[in-house]
């Protein structure tokens, strides 16, 4: 095989991953957030049960991250995201299958995994041929089109659930992730990757040099209440409470969390090509993120006080998800901090802490909501300005810590 037809198949393999990384997005995006009132009444299910799903998926997710950044650095990226395109596929044609929610709950595992690992593998792939100067505007590309998931699993989703019902549509989803996953493994067969890694070793020496350090832990706590505080909303509450504050029918609100995913996509290439701009400064785009992140939930806090149900919440919401889309600027300090040898590490247990939060906010969320006893309106749970009062309540102290890692960061770490 020739070079150019080795880089071709390349491309063809990095373009697919993100292609996963695409459908991943719609998968924890899309449930239950989109469905959230449809699960809930086809499964006479409380609130907590509902968004339990959505953690199910991030702690599978961010526990997987632990392995999987070690996996990549043994394996390399391309084996890794082979894995991880078969269990994602069965776990995809799973969730439309089951008839109880101990079959959703385990799909969504699968799927959980599944998706762990390839975000991971296709930015391994990447940094091996971009330099430094272009690594965060790469990644920023494949977090555009992995993002836009977000946008696909809100209002064309829905229209589409609206159609031919929730289980169809993830029926079409499921087969055409199955049809990518074999078409990944013949592209690779053929590719056939360069020899394992046989001097990495699975050990928990790499965690310990990267927890090691201070650095590392302002970084992992900011980015993941950062991030945390958006994708909580985009994914598992968002949509609900525009339902039930805003009084935003369903493909309303389904729309605006379609928007938030424009803007997030679009978000992360725009904060990359602004930290060019000045020369790589990255801490003082993170100090100014934080704080708006901190205004941002005040104000719902306190139209929820005062009772006010206003449009303008649509608006608010779309500033987290600007200023979350984050991931270009801290894997490039992650970087800078750590040894190469471990820097695919150091990313997995940010990811970890990325999706261990959304997971938890997401389950203490569903408890939150469920202290005041919700009103059935048209078949529908509606939940009270005090339920969601708790909620934001909580998304304002998360804030505050976010803010105080943030202006402990810095630049130049050597």
């Amino acid at each position: 095989m020739s070079l150019h037809q080795k880089h071709g198949l390349r491309f063809i393999l990095i373009a697919i991953a993100t292609l996963f990384y695409f459908l991943a997005n719609v998968q924890r995006v899309a449930i239950p957030g989109a469905i959230f009132d449809l699960l809930q009444n086809d499964f006479m299910a409380s609130a907590s049960k509902v968004t339990l799903l959505g953690a199910i998926f991030c702690y599978i997710y961010a526990l997987t991250q632990l392995v999987v950044g070690l996996m990549v650095d043994k394996l390399g990226g391309f084996r890794v995201a082979a894995i991880g395109s078969i269990v994602f596929a069965i776990g995809a044609l799973i969730f439309p299958h089951s008839e109880s929610l101990l079959g959703l709950y385990f799909s969504r595992a699968f799927v959980g995994f599944g998706a762990a690992t390839f975000y991971l593998s296709t930015i391994r792939e990447v940094k091996k041929y971009a330099k430094d100067s272009n690594f965060s505007l790469a990644v920023s590309y494949i977090l555009f089109i992995g993002y836009s998931g977000g946008i696909i699993a809100n209002a064309p989703f829905v229209l589409c659930v609206n159609e031919i019902g929730w289980r169809n549509s993830l029926y079409l989803l499921g087969f055409f992730t199955l049809f990518l996953a074999i078409l990944y493994l013949i592209i690779l067969f053929i590719f056939k990757p360069v020899h394992i890694e046989k001097e990495t070793k699975f050990s928990l020496a790499p965690f310990r040099e990267i927890l090691s350090k201070k650095e590392n832990i302002n970084l992992f706590v900011f980015g993941s209440v950062n991030y945390g505080l958006y994708y909580v909303l985009q994914s598992v509450i968002g949509k609900k409470f525009l339902e039930d504050f805003c009084y935003f029918d369903v493909n309303s609100a389904a729309l605006i969390l379609s928007i938030m995913a424009i803007v997030s996509a679009f978000a992360g290439t725009i904060t990359a090509f602004i930290s060019k701009l000045i020369h790589n400064k990255r801490a003082i785009i993170f100090k100014i993120y934080s704080i708006l992140s901190m205004l941002s939930v005040l104000s719902i806090c306190l139209f929820l006080l005062f009772d006010v149900h206003s449009k303008v919440i649509a608006l608010i919401f779309c500033i987290p998800s600007f200023i979350g889309s984050i991931s270009p600027l801290l894997i490039l300090t992650l970087h800078l901090i750590n040894r190469y040898e471990v820097s695919a590490t150091a990313v997995s247990i940010q990811n970890f802490g990325f999706f261990m939060m959304v997971g938890l906010l997401g389950m203490i969320a569903g408890m939150l909501m469920n202290v005041f006893e919700p009103v059935k309106h048209n078949n529908v749970l509606v939940y009270s300005n005090e339920s969601y009062l708790l909620v934001f309540g909580l998304f304002f102290v998360l804030s505050l810590i976010e803010i105080f890692c943030a202006f402990k960061t810095k630049d130049n770490y050597r």
